[in-house]
């Protein structure tokens, strides 16, 4: 039940980019202030049972994973990764926060194979596609077991963030056993790339419960 259930609050702040190896460890729970890039070829890993929260009163908090890193997110059934709102129980609502995005370099059909993802300022961080030699087999590292709930805004019209986004990510990446849910936009959108996902549940959101563009292959060799 994500609009009732009681989390621990933030304890931790996250307001900058993550540029070297990061572990988020469950016995905290960790606010995402601002749009957190993890770029510079580090890998971020989440244990099973952390809580994030976005912080509703920064416009588009979410978590942002840029090509040539990695997330490694790798829950377990009883003990769940969860990605929520900041506000409290009954108060929490679609689109509070932004979302994940994950950028791969893996194929698309924009002209030159490289695009910025829609309603973030266009800039190397927030590239993805390999170009004209993309890898199909590009990995952005582990989601399984993840519940994210609340994100999704729009910056602009037709131009938002979903609540879990794949641009141009490769099927070296593995996605099992995810739900998005009152999500303000999409639950799950692909954007080119390869990747292969199983056990995905879309529930309540206020947009497509799955969308593709820019020639998405699902499990293409």
């Amino acid at each position: 039940d994500p609009q009732n259930t009681n989390y621990p609050a933030a304890n931790v702040t996250i307001t900058t980019s993550i540029t070297t190896n990061t572990v988020w460890t469950s016995n905290n729970t960790y606010l995402l202030q601002g749009q957190i890039y993890v770029k510079n070829g580090a890998t971020l890993t989440i244990q099973p049972g952390t809580v994030i929260m976005g912080d509703k009163n920064t416009a588009g908090s979410g978590l942002f994973i840029c090509q040539g890193s990695m997330i490694i997110a790798d829950g377990t059934a009883s003990n769940p990764i969860v990605f929520t709102s900041n506000q409290a129980a009954g108060q929490r609502g679609l689109g509070d926060w932004g979302g994940l995005i994950i950028m791969g370099q893996g194929p698309n059909n924009n002209a030159g194979g490289i695009a910025n993802v829609e309603g973030l300022a266009p800039t190397n961080d927030t590239q993805f596609g390999g170009g004209t030699n993309p890898n199909p087999d590009d990995n952005s590292g582990i989601l399984r077991y993840v519940r994210i709930e609340f994100g999704g805004i729009p910056f602009q019209p037709n131009s938002e963030i979903n609540g879990l986004t794949f641009c141009g990510v490769g099927r070296g990446t593995q996605v099992d056993h995810v739900r998005c849910s009152y999500v303000g936009d999409d639950a799950f959108e692909w954007f080119g790339g390869t990747i292969n996902v199983h056990h995905i549940v879309a529930y309540r959101n206020w947009d497509d419960d799955f969308d593709t563009d820019f020639g998405y292959q699902i499990g293409r060799a």
